[in-house]
């Protein structure tokens, strides 16, 4: 599996996302039903677990939109 297809196995066990095809880089909360506080805290679990990586808080608290998400985990060596 690769890791675009791992991250977007998140996605949709976190957001409860049916189709993923439908997601683009520039959604976040605001067009993501399911991504609040909860739905955030989550994805960084499964993020963290999923790729073996620890992000830091500031990194953490960039993640406005699903390519905000590609580019932090790139910066963990994860290529998307």
């Amino acid at each position: 599996m690769s890791n675009l297809e791992k991250l977007n196995k998140v996605l949709r066990d976190v957001f409860d996302i049916k189709k993923i095809e439908d997601i683009k880089d520039d959604m976040g909360p605001d067009e993501i039903e399911n991504w609040d506080s909860l739905g955030h805290v989550e994805l960084i679990t499964n993020l963290e677990e999923v790729f073996d990586i620890a992000l830091n808080v500031v990194d953490i608290s960039r993640m406005y939109t699903i390519g905000d998400i590609k580019k932090i985990v790139s910066k963990y060596g994860v290529e998307i």
